[in-house]
């Protein structure tokens, strides 16, 4: 494919102009670009990293390591596939320039290296190496070698310009002259059998053997760093905008007055912080757990938490779910005064869809138009957004990854803990074991046993776990009265409180039997509003405004059918609540909506118990029986015809979940456990979804995708094939019978599983 004289310039990337590129667009401009990135993002971090850095790792070695990544980090592009490719999309190239990289920088450039590796310690080379292969998250190249044109790839390293480039660490380090290198040509026969291979199993013998816990935290970090300022280099020149000025502009958004206190005024209006709010404010120590029921203001108490913990910092509100999160975040940081941001997979819709969004502010604005929203939170001093958001960092998501330049400096609030799936709880351990310098609020309702036990354990490297209790008062106040019942007295029931003008939830399992206890009370005459999951998402964001709104005082009486999805999205209080069996955390959150809202109720509110025909979703048949036991347990301590508070209902849990306690095992991870391979969505953060998103091919063309998706079960039929565009599955015509006040079914006559 040619020699280095065959190439006038060595591209870092595609130009309009391949004989007259722009400095920024040739290898070596780009490397600088690079090089200044890192140095600027590095000068924000600096404070952070003195709390993060192991001690025995000086500032002068990281700014040394972090500069070498981003000087070599490219050099494997000055090569004959990665230039043909530049000028020639039909290329194929056999070979990532990363891969080719570590090789030029270990063996290559071997015995020039050979005493400036030596200065340092052992995990410093490593580090480079691994930010070299990683920084595009492709590493091991698993680049399939069949129809390339030719057998070899030929790094260019008699090129002018590469040894101007290598020029740029001989002077940073004052290393001896470059050596006069030629070209080389590897074999892609053999490339993955020797030099590769033989290269992998070192790198990882030293990583695995003679690492500790806190350099490869290091590494990972180094290599998180480098992708940021490798996206910056590239981007911004890229918008012609200056590198430097537009990143010192950028990342230096932190709280540094009084811009939080400001949030909670506006929000408690004439009222004042209640104790229990005041002494998460003024807590000490790393870790707070706050217990507290539902409605007693865990929210507030978190931002006044946030006015002390984030000065100079960033704030990062964890939600569980993206409806929970667009919630917090049109409640508390409509128009704060600040630079705010919301963060989940949906929340372009909800910006099309919600009318209480606060408009995009002119800095994310312009992230749009430039087409770098995945640096998104450099600018923000405050981030709302899902759990896995954050904790996605852990298993190297590009999210989690171009965050690092705003996690690296933030302070935590993880709210409602107790709904985490097992292994998103998992991965929340390991977040608060690596990222033991930050402070974290985490907020839920009620923590089983094991839970809590497991954040004490890991707790104990960040001087331990302090817990905070709501507001005594409504803790104790007498708010629910529990009962088991049949279906048939529930009806009876449901149908008194509705001539009373009364609001009641009736929370299902599934949706199939929310939907026939829907049809039901349509044909009953009750006024009754269906939510459950199975709509277009821009009907189930009009379903769940309109039973909220429905659930206002001076609205009619009104007969809510919900699935789980009341247990969290829905912020309002029944005068009856008739739920199936469900884990007893799930009951205690469902009722959180019973009652809610008064501090100290007159009276108590009826809860009505009823025990499903099968255990689905929450256990097989196998497990049911377990279930019901643990259930009927705790039935039996508070369905007792007298009436109970939330301290009650927690009460009881606890008492008969110590009896159960397992221990919670720690996620392996990626980001830190094992960043020698950098591959994105190798290991999830969630366990498997039971359902996969459709577009209706009736939908198609009407709407933007992300409105008109409907979460369906998977097909029971294995032989089903339907097309897909992206993520989202394409269901022929008629085969989903839908309706924006029912929501989806599979056709009759199809062979699905329907639950």
């Amino acid at each position: 494919m040619g020699t280095a004289n065959t190439f006038t310039h060595l591209l870092a990337k595609s130009c309009e102009d391949t004989e007259n590129p722009l400095f920024p667009e040739t290898l070596e401009g780009h490397t600088a670009q690079v090089v200044e990135s890192a140095e600027i993002i590095n000068s924000f971090l600096s404070d952070s990293l003195l709390e993060i850095l192991p001690s025995e790792i000086s500032a002068d070695i990281w700014n040394d390591a972090l500069f070498c990544a981003a000087w070599l980090h490219d050099i494997g592009k000055a090569n004959d596939h990665f230039q043909t490719m530049l000028r020639n999309r039909g290329m194929k190239q056999g070979v990532r320039h990363e891969t080719l990289g570590i090789i030029i920088v270990d063996m290559l450039l071997a015995d020039w290296l050979y005493d400036f590796w030596e200065k340092y310690p052992l995990w410093f080379k490593a580090a480079v190496l691994f930010s070299i292969s990683g920084h595009h998250l492709k590493f091991p190249d698993k680049k399939s070698r069949s129809g390339i044109l030719k057998s070899e790839v030929t790094f260019f390293g008699a090129h002018a310009q590469l040894a101007n480039t290598l020029k740029m660490g001989q002077q940073r380090f004052n290393l001896s002259p470059a050596p006069e290198l030629q070209d080389i040509a590897y074999s892609l026969i053999d490339f993955d059998e020797l030099e590769i291979k033989e290269l992998l199993l070192k790198m990882r013998r030293h990583y695995d053997e003679e690492f500790s816990n806190e350099e490869k935290k290091t590494i990972a970090m180094l290599k998180s760093t480098l992708m940021c300022a490798d996206l910056a280099g590239s981007a911004l020149p890229a918008n012609n905008l200056p590198v430097a000025k537009w990143l010192k502009e950028h990342l230096g958004s932190v709280f540094r007055s009084d811009e939080l206190e400001k949030t909670i005024k506006k929000k408690l209006g004439r009222n004042r912080l209640k104790k229990f709010q005041v002494q998460v404010a003024q807590s000490s120590g790393k870790t707070i757990l706050l217990e507290a029921g539902c409605g007693a203001g865990k929210t507030i108490g978190a931002y006044a938490w946030a006015v002390r913990r984030a000065k100079n910092r960033k704030l990062f509100f964890c939600y569980p779910t993206t409806a929970t999160a667009s919630e917090g975040f049109c409640n508390y940081l409509h128009d704060p005064g600040f630079e705010a941001l919301l963060i989940h997979s949906r929340v372009k819709t909800d910006y099309q869809l919600l009318e209480n969004m606060p408009t995009k502010t002119p800095v994310q604005r312009e992230l749009q138009h430039i087409g770098i929203e995945a640096v998104d939170t450099w600018p923000a001093s405050a981030i709302v957004c899902t759990a896995h958001t954050v904790l996605g960092l852990l298993q190297n998501t590009r999210r989690g990854l171009y965050a690092w330049p705003s996690l690296a400096r933030a302070v935590f609030i993880f709210d409602e803990i107790h709904s985490f799936s097992d292994l998103l709880f998992a991965h929340l351990l390991k977040f608060l074991q690596v990222f033991h310098h930050a402070p974290i609020l985490l907020m839920t309702a009620t923590m089983p046993p094991h839970r809590k036990a497991a954040l004490e354990k890991v707790c104990a490297v960040r001087d331990g776990l302090r817990i905070i209790s709501g507001p005594p008062k409504r803790e104790q106040a007498q708010r629910y009265l529990l009962e088991r019942s049949t279906e048939e007295d529930a009806w009876i029931a449901c149908r008194r409180i509705i001539e009373t003008g009364g609001k009641v939830l009736w929370i299902c399992n599934t949706v199939q039997r929310a939907m026939n206890i829907a049809r039901l009370a349509e044909d009953s005459g009750l006024p009754v509003q269906p939510y459950h999951s199975r709509y277009r998402y821009r009907d189930r964001l009009d379903r769940q405004r309109k039973v909220i709104d429905g659930f206002e005082p001076d609205q009619p009486a009104m007969l809510a059918v919900t699935t789980q999805v009341a247990e969290m999205s829905l912020d309002l209080s029944a005068d009856l609540l008739i739920t199936e069996y469900a884990p007893v955390p799930s009951l205690i959150q469902r009722l959180g909506r019973l009652n809610r809202f008064a501090e100290e109720p007159e009276q108590p509110a009826p809860a009505l118990f009823l025990m499903p025909e099968n255990a689905m979703p929450y256990a097989q048949s196998d497990g049911e029986e377990a279930l019901w036991q643990g259930i009927d347990a705790w039935l039996d301590q508070v369905a007792d015809q007298r009436a109970k508070s939330q301290q009650d209902l927690a009460g009881a849990f606890l008492a008969l979940a110590e009896k159960n306690c397992s221990d919670t095992e720690m996620p392996y991870c990626d980001w830190i456990d094992d960043p020698w391979i950098s591959e994105t969505n190798k290991h999830a953060i969630m366990e498997p979804a039971y359902t996969v998103e459709i577009i209706r091919e009736e939908d198609q063309g009407h709407r933007p995708l992300a409105e008109v998706a409907i979460p369906m079960p998977f097909p029971r039929n294995k032989n089903w094939a339907w097309s897909n565009k992206g993520r989202y599955i394409i269901a022929p015509a008629g085969a989903i019978q839908y309706d924006p006040f029912w929501g989806g079914r599979y056709a009759e006559q199809l062979d699905f599983e329907i639950i």
